[in-house]
This record gives C-alpha cells, sequence and structure tokens, in this order.
C-alpha cells in the first residue's frame, strides 16, 4: 500500500542517512525490499540507486519467450543504462520430465510444460534467439560482458546464504510446470552425448551483437557442469563477417572452456588434429585488441599421455605470424592438413590456462611468445609431464617437482616482465625409462625453509595455491616459490608391487636428471 503523498515528505524513514538506510535495508529479504520500494515514489528514488546496483548491474536470462522478453523490455526502460553484464544461463525445461500426479493441476501443469517446449524449441529453429539478443543488446549503451554459464552463483546472500542467482523466469516456469530448468545435455546426431547447447549459446551471444552493433569489451564462457565449447562455437558465417569483426576486434577479455576432440567426421574421435581449431583460430585473429585470455580444459585433464585434445591448440597459440611466405609443402607434408595462420595478440597482458595437460617444453614455448607483453600469469589445476624421460635408474625424489623446471625457465625468459603470479591445484606426471610413469599432486609448503619431513610427519600443513603481486617477481619466484613446492612421495604401481627400498645411487640419478632439464 503506498503512503499518501502528503505523507511521503514527513516519513521519518527519508530522514535517515543514505549509509544508514541501506545498512537496515540490507537485512530484508527481496521481497520485503521490493515492497519496501512501493510505499511512496520518495522511497523509491531514496533506494532505486542501491537496488540498480544491486539487481540490475548484472541480469542473467535464460532462453524462454518469458526471459528473453523481459531483457528486451528492460532495454526499453530507464534501467537500460544501468545493465553493464548481461549473463545467459544454459537453463532449459527437460521434454523427458516424469508427472507422477494426475488431476487436474498435473494436467494443467503438463499442458503449460508442451507448450512452454514448442517455444523454446521454436526460439531456435526459427533463429529467434540471436534476434531477441541484438534487439536488447542495441539499446543497452554501457554493455560492457556478456556470460554464458551452465551454472548459478550462489551468493545472493540478501535471501540467506547459499542462495542461488537464477535465471529470470526460473520461478515463473516451476510455478507454471511443475519443472524447474536446468542446463542439460543435448544428444549430437551420432548419440554420443557431446553437448552442444553451450556452442549454439556462445555463437547466438557473438551473432546478437553483430546484429546490434554492439561494442561490448568482454565475452566469457564459464562452466561447471560439462558444457564445454566445440570449434563450432566460432564459426562466423560469411554474410556476418563483416559485422562480427568490429565487435571481436573491440574485445579486451576473452574467457573459453574448449573442448578441442569432437570432430563430425569420426565417430570415436578422442584426439585433436592441427585442424580442429580453425574456427577458434580465425575469431582470434581478429580479436586485435585482446589483453586478456583465459582457456580452460576439460576437468578430466589429467590424462596418461602428458597432453590432451588441446595440445595442437597451444602449439598454434606459441607460433608467431610468418613475416615471409612458408615454401611449398612437400608431397610427405601434403599428407598433414596445415595449421590455419597464426594470431597476433600483440597486446596480451593476461594468460590464463587451467584444466589442461602440458608438457614443460610446451608450456614453456607458449610463455616465451607472448612474454613481450605479459603482465599476468596464472596455471590453475594443469597437468604437467615432460617429453624426456631418466637415462638411469627411477625418479624418486619427493622433492623434485616439474614446475621448478618450468618456473627456472621463465626466470630465464629476459623480455618476461610480471606483475602478477599464481599457481594452484597442480599435478604432474614423471615418466622414468624403466617402470610405470610417477604422478601426483604438487602443493606448497607454509614457508621456503620448511623442511619436507616436517610435512610427511604432519608438524605442518601445505596449500593448494600460491601466488604473487608487485614488482619484484623474480625473487618470488627463486626465493619463495621454488622452495616452497613440494611433492608427497608417489609410487609407481611397479614400485609398489615390488616394494623396492632406497637406492644408495638413486640421488645422484634425479640430479643429474633435473640438470639436463634445466
Amino acid at each position: 500500500m503506498s503512503l499518501p503523498s502528503g505523507n511521503a515528505q514527513t516519513c521519518g524513514l527519508l530522514k535517515i542517512p543514505p549509509e544508514i538506510l541501506d545498512r537496515i535495508t540490507w537485512h530484508l529479504t527481496t521481497t520485503e525490499y521490493c515492497n519496501l520500494r512501493l510505499t511512496s515514489k520518495a522511497v523509491e528514488q531514496a533506494l532505486f540507486f542501491k537496488f540498480t546496483s544491486e539487481f540490475f548491474t548484472r541480469k542473467q536470462f535464460m532462453v524462454s519467450e518469458f526471459s528473453l522478453k523481459a531483457l528486451k523490455d528492460i532495454s526499453k526502460s530507464r534501467l537500460a543504462g544501468c545493465l553493464r553484464q548481461v549473463h545467459l544461463g544454459l537453463d532449459q525445461l527437460d521434454p523427458l520430465t516424469v508427472f507422477g500426479g494426475t488431476g487436474r493441476k498435473s494436467m494443467e501443469a503438463l499442458r503449460m510444460l508442451q507448450l512452454r517446449l514448442v517455444e523454446q524449441e521454436t526460439l531456435w529453429t526459427l533463429g529467434l534467439v540471436p534476434k531477441y539478443l541484438a534487439e536488447a543488446f542495441a539499446r543497452l549503451p554501457n554493455l560492457e560482458t556478456c556470460v554464458v554459464r551452465d551454472f548459478n552463483s550462489n551468493r545472493r546472500s540478501r535471501d540467506g546464504p547459499y542462495c542461488h542467482w537464477l535465471s529470470y523466469g526460473t520461478q515463473t516456469l516451476h510455478k507454471e510446470t511443475g519443472s524447474r530448468p536446468r542446463p542439460r545435455h543435448m544428444h549430437n546426431w551420432n548419440g554420443s552425448g557431446h553437448s552442444e547447447n553451450a556452442s549454439r549459446m556462445f555463437k547466438a551471444v557473438l551473432h546478437g551483437l553483430a546484429m546490434a552493433q554492439a561494442r561490448p569489451t568482454a565475452i566469457e564462457m564459464m562452466e561447471r557442469h560439462g558444457h564445454l565449447l566445440f570449434d563450432s562455437a566460432f564459426y562466423i558465417h560469411p554474410e556476418f563477417e563483416a559485422a562480427v569483426a568490429p565487435v571481436l576486434g573491440r574485445l579486451k577479455r576473452l574467457h573459453i572452456c574448449l573442448d578441442m576432440a569432437w570432430s563430425p567426421l569420426s565417430l570415436t574421435s578422442k584426439t585433436s588434429e592441427s585442424w580442429h581449431h580453425n574456427n577458434l583460430a580465425k575469431l582470434l585473429r581478429l580479436c586485435e585488441d585482446l589483453e586478456e585470455l583465459r582457456i580452460n580444459g576439460k576437468r578430466d585433464y589429467i590424462s596418461n599421455g602428458g597432453r590432451n585434445t588441446l595440445h595442437h591448440l597451444f602449439d598454434w597459440l606459441a607460433t608467431k605470424p610468418q613475416t615471409e611466405v612458408p615454401p611449398s609443402p612437400s608431397a610427405d607434408e601434403e599428407e598433414n592438413l596445415p595449421a590455419p595462420p597464426h594470431a597476433e595478440l600483440a597486446r596480451l597482458k593476461t594468460l590464463s590456462l587451467g584444466m589442461t595437460a602440458l608438457t614443460v617444453e610446451d608450456l614453456a614455448r607458449l610463455i616465451a611468445r607472448f612474454a613481450d607483453t605479459l603482465e599476468n600469469l596464472e596455471l590453475w589445476r594443469i597437468h604437467l609431464s615432460t617429453e624426456d624421460r631418466v637415462n638411469d635408474g627411477p625418479l624418486a625424489d619427493s622433492g623434485s617437482t616439474l614446475y621448478a623446471v618450468s618456473l627456472r625457465k621463465l626466470l630465464e625468459m629476459p623480455n618476461l616482465h610480471l606483475r602478477h603470479i599464481k599457481l594452484g591445484n597442480l599435478h604432474q606426471t614423471l615418466h622414468p625409462i624403466c617402470g610405470d610413469a610417477i604422478s601426483g599432486a604438487v602443493d606448497f609448503k607454509p614457508e621456503a625453509s620448511t623442511r619436507d619431513d616436517d610435512v610427511v610427519k604432519g608438524l605442518v600443513s601445505t596449500s593448494a595455491v600460491l601466488e604473487y603481486t608487485g614488482s619484484d617477481w623474480r625473487h618470488f619466484v627463486s626465493h619463495e616459490m621454488i622452495p616452497r613446492l613440494y611433492t608427497p612421495r608417489a609410487m609407481s604401481k611397479e614400485e609398489a608391487e615390488m616394494d623396492v627400498g632406497d637406492d644408495e645411487n638413486g640421488d645422484d640419478d634425479v640430479n643429474n636428471y633435473w640438470a639436463s632439464l634445466i
């Protein structure tokens, strides 16, 4: 109920300083907060800034008529200038929902479910998703970031701990149909279970931005449930190339989660080829002003071979564009399809790699490629291995890590000037010439002077993450990060079966091995 206009000016709530009013309203639930705003125009005006900052700076939508219509309506309202981040959830109604009840209410919910499923599918088949997005993007003057995500943030603390920020329309669909929309996997034509839902959403966002002539500075993919982007997500239709190029040319930040193994030409493809990232390569070449690139792989990134399906992509990224015309390929070279032309990425300042497998050599080449401009480096859930093997004896020193080798390679790069470096949740695999591979996690001791024996005895605990921000990263890496690396003693399968004891020559073998790598 609204207050009479005469009481609006004498309302005691409006005499409270704004910061105190914010503290009072923070303890209200969303429903209570909205009801308070409806009491009078004066109260609504007093709460408008904080209300829009919390609820309309970033908003999440999904593919449904109700949700996308709300996005278009917001873009036509006074709230359009507040919306800076548009998140697109992969929430969908499941056509395989099983209803356990009967009666009029259940039949009405089933009828509404059928209607919403038809609407949901029609939005895609008629190409209305990018069209609706374009209509909204064209009216958002301060749009900065577009995000595709397959999970909901659980930081809606106003309504209690771990409450989620849901896509707009989720509760309405649940009330109508009795089914709650969730991100789900779409089976592709060969029934392999690969999810292309994220790929088509990413493509719809990109082409929607192009049709709207919008110029955001960031496009991100956020994944927790296996909805990865295939190379098809980055395909740019020839008729849209002229419109898409300015969108990509303006980007400063690009975060992507990739799976490069999928190929419609191979039903059982488990690896990638050099041509599997052709569309992504073309997209990255258009990102001329890109400053931040984050690439995440699959969550089963710990592979037996030491590399995963992103191997060819990293090789491509680590290669500088050729200044001369390459010679004609020989007959043997023609058997393998050539890699796509390389990207310049001359302004890249931040490189973040996560959930992927690399060799020591691959990682060093990739970082050296962008050393001239790189300022921030993050390695998260990286599985590191090496192409080399131990010549004599098993590699069994708990203090030896491939990350120490990699970090020393970074220190040897004179043109690398980092301001921030972060390593976390690391893993490595060592390959002795004889016996099974030795795998294990790599943690950090609390102090550089901490002895490994103290960790083994449980006197101190290790941490999975270590980072540094400052002007002297070389000193921190050499005197703190490398000495604090710790790998628990991991036995190979062969060692466990034979219960091999200490080898008096083992330390010399290990030292010779690391010396050869460094």
